[in-house]
């Protein structure tokens, strides 16, 4: 993982700050150790979008859910944005992207008895079960394959729970999640491995819905926000207060 480092300062004199306090109202998914409802303030992505959406002079609410309940209260305009989400062309059509937030790396996670430590193709995977986040991209290397028997969760804990217990080959996503997931569930997390090569390395942004009349003042006013904390060091004091330096 790594933080994400450019600052755009040539974009951070020419985007507005909002002219009055305005409520964004965000959800997004468990998913500790990035974000949760059992973190503190949320995670430490939840509170780097907290503060850029503070310092452009926003106030926010935040509620957890499943996944692909957030993106479909975001999309209908329910909710306006997702905290922490991958980018796809697919959903740039109903969803602006901010600047990216950070980065984590993905993998196919597995345990010890999986018979492979690494892969060449995902030709070579096509006989084992595969598990996904329901509403989740992972890549779109990945996301384009016609894998045989790839199966989507609504929750961490569940795809978790069926690769512990053998339902489940191979489960898609990044390794801390999954092993705090698993420790949540009373499961050993030690166990779980990422079959190598990892997939990809995704950048995190705020998704702001394009149903709502300000989408692209939120957008531009986070932009701006996240721009002035990373300069200021008060992004890395986040980090460092949720021990991710």
């Amino acid at each position: 993982m790594k933080k994400f480092k450019k600052f755009f300062s040539a974009i951070a004199f020419a985007l507005p700050l909002a002219a009055q306090a305005q409520t964004v109202d965000l959800t997004t998914m468990n998913w500790p150790p990035f974000y949760g409802d059992s973190l503190d303030r949320g995670g430490f992505i939840t509170a780097i979008v907290d503060e850029a959406l503070s310092e452009s002079g926003y106030d926010t609410t935040m509620e957890f859910t499943a996944w692909q309940t957030a993106l479909d209260t975001v999309k209908s305009g329910e909710k306006d944005a997702i905290v922490g989400g991958y980018y796809s062309e697919a959903r740039a059509q109903e969803y602006y992207f901010s600047i990216p937030i950070y980065t984590v790396l993905a993998g196919l996670i597995k345990k010890p008895d999986f018979p492979l430590n690494n892969y060449d193709s995902f030709e070579a995977l096509n006989a084992y079960s595969i598990g996904k986040l329901k509403g989740s991209v992972i890549g779109e290397s990945f996301d384009n394959f016609p894998f045989n028997d790839l199966r989507e969760y609504p929750e961490v804990s569940d795809a978790v729970k069926a690769l512990n217990s053998g339902e489940l080959a191979l489960y898609a996503d990044s390794l801390a999640v999954a092993k705090e997931a698993a420790k949540a569930e009373g499961i050993d997390g030690s166990q779980l491995q990422i079959l190598l090569p990892p997939l990809e390395e995704n950048d995190l942004y705020l998704l702001i819905s394009k149903s709502i009349p300000n989408a692209e003042e939120i957008r531009d006013a986070f932009n701006k926000g996240l721009i002035a904390i990373q300069s200021s060091g008060r992004y890395d004091e986040i980090l460092a207060e949720f021990n991710q330096q």
